[in-house]
């Protein structure tokens, strides 16, 4: 296991080493500690659910991880499970995160592969909107952040969506790369959605006041990370639009391109038929068919040129018909 743990106090910061005295810590007058634990095994989580009064059914759902997210209140903390992302296309890689909120404490769980948290510390360190050093706004900083890398990936696949459908209108092309491709698309879309959406559902208790230690203050910027999540919604659904119309264009074009072959084939073997029956019918051993058509010019002109003639007015037909 690897862990950060840092003591906020008056403005102040300092580690701390001892796992073992954080509950002492949380009860000094103005301190507020954020505690980060990588990928923690069971005997870790229970020392972290000991010095932190964590409830254990909260801890249970750490340890096993694969959870949707979610957010629930035990006692007077509360248990979030979101799905950050890192990367984009196929970089994209999806990270489950528990986290532990209290009035003077916020525990972040990460699983492997562990997701980041240079920007979440970045924004924390360097805060140019005076957010004061308190739970609620390390929580709003660790959801801002998660949301801000879900836009980049909503951006890269509304793009790449809409990419591919120019690519198959400017190209016709509709080979069995082009419908993997759509497959993929989609799939990603759907997986991606599975780990946004249910976000509006753990942003609601912040926003409306549920949560005792996110301050009235504070509750604008969960409002904030809220329309965000809105917005990459509204992006996969657009998304997901362009690969069903992009799927419709593909099928179209195929059925269209299978309707051509169709047609030159019916066509070759519309000329052929007739030309088959001719060619059959002065094939047949017959006294006159043998004995009559003897000299060259009646097997040019009954012969060749019955063919000749029956190709032009098929072809004439077919001109007319506009089948050609």
């Amino acid at each position: 296991m690897s862990t950060t743990c840092s003591v906020y106090q008056n403005g102040n910061v300092r580690p701390v080493g001892d796992l073992s005295a954080i509950s002492e810590v949380l009860k000094e007058d103005g301190a507020f500690v954020w505690f980060d634990a990588v990928a923690p095994g069971a005997r870790d989580l229970a020392l972290i659910q000991q010095e932190f009064g964590l409830h254990p059914l909260a801890v249970e759902d750490a340890v096993k991880g694969h959870q949707r997210p979610k957010i629930d209140r035990y006692d007077e903390g509360w248990f979030l499970v979101v799905r950050a992302v890192s990367g984009v296309g196929p970089d994209l890689t999806l990270h489950e995160m528990a986290i532990f909120a209290g009035p003077k404490y916020v525990v972040t769980v990460r699983r492997e592969p562990a997701y980041p948290l240079d920007e979440v510390v970045r924004r924390w360190e360097h805060d140019e909107r005076s957010l004061p050093r308190t739970a609620g706004a390390l929580l709003y900083e660790l959801l801002d952040t998660v949301v801000d890398d879900y836009s980049l990936v909503g951006e890269h696949l509304e793009d790449r969506a809409g990419a591919l459908e120019d690519a198959l209108l400017e190209r016709r092309e509709h080979n069995e790369t082009t419908l993997l491709d759509i497959f993929a698309i989609g799939r990603a879309i759907q997986r991606f959605r599975r780990a946004v959406a249910p976000m509006r559902e753990v942003l609601v208790p912040l926003i409306r006041g549920d949560a005792e230690f996110v301050e009235a203050m504070e509750r604008p910027y969960y409002h904030d990370v809220n329309d965000h999540v809105e917005r990459v919604l509204d992006q996969l659904d657009a998304a997901k639009e362009l690969v069903t119309k992009t799927l419709e264009v593909h099928l179209g074009l195929a059925a269209q391109r299978q309707g051509e072959v169709t047609r030159q084939l019916t066509i070759i073997a519309t000329i052929f038929l007739p030309l088959s029956f001719i060619t059959g019918f002065f094939g047949q051993n017959f006294g006159f068919l043998v004995n009559e058509i003897a000299s060259p010019w009646l097997f040019v002109s009954l012969g060749i040129g019955s063919q000749i003639v029956t190709l032009a007015i098929l072809f004439a037909y077919f001109k007319r018909k506009r089948w050609l």
